[in-house]
């Protein structure tokens, strides 16, 4: 009797940034607009710290990518290699041949995506192998979130290490700050603008996050997994 392969829960096996945003979605001036304080009673350092500390947190809630960034996806197999076949699998219940294992896609995390910038597959040494995304991949930037496909008579790319065999890096993100929705931008404002008025009372970030309106104002762009 064969011995299958468990399948995973999780879509990534690791995802980090690599390229930061290049500044905020609001600035000094604007959050203490909102506050109606000056730049006396709120430096510009300080002020950024709290964007900062907002538009990470929204981010981090959502996997929303406000201003271009850059983040690396690491997976240990390709999708449709995620279990193995196994004895007797044809004779099995449809779930078998046309589950979950069976995708042929690839869901990038942070979105909206801008473009893939490079796919590494690694051999059994740790060795890397540049992939040709324009020749093996069709990107998908229209979908929410974005995704990469194999091209009609490609296959996938072999990857042979027993972690992270595959990485995936990509751009995503609205663009410059000009180009974020004002609704994202107006989050950011609100809970950092919650967040200095009660700096000190141990807030939560939990409790700001709801309290400031910012969440009101973010569920819309948030994707709700069904």
């Amino acid at each position: 009797m064969s011995l299958r392969v468990p399948v995973r829960i999780t879509a990534f096996r690791g995802h980090k940034q690599t390229v930061a945003p290049n500044g905020e979605p609001v600035t000094a001036d604007e959050l203490r607009t909102h506050l109606r304080e000056t730049a006396t009673g709120l430096p510009d350092s300080e002020a950024i710290a709290f964007i900062a500390e907002a538009r990470t947190w929204i981010e981090q809630q959502t996997n929303i990518a406000m201003m271009t960034q850059t983040w690396l996806v690491a997976m240990d197999r390709w999708p449709s290699a995620r279990e193995q076949w196994w004895d007797g699998v044809r004779q099995g219940s449809r779930s078998e041949l046309y589950g979950p294992q069976s995708y042929s896609d690839i869901t990038l995390p942070r979105y909206p995506l801008q473009s893939i910038s490079g796919v590494n597959v690694y051999d059994e040494d740790g060795n890397a192998t540049a992939v040709s995304v324009a020749t093996v991949f069709d990107v998908d930037t229209y979908s929410t979130p974005g995704r990469m496909n194999l091209k009609r008579g490609q296959t996938w790319p072999i990857a042979l290490r027993a972690n992270n065999a595959i990485e995936v890096t990509y751009v995503s993100g609205y663009g410059a700050a000009s180009d974020v929705p004002a609704p994202l931008a107006g989050a950011v404002k609100r809970l950092a603008a919650h967040l200095y008025a009660h700096r000190g009372d141990g807030c939560e970030m939990d409790d700001a996050w709801n309290k400031s309106g910012a969440k009101s104002m973010v569920d819309s762009y948030k994707l709700i997994q069904i």
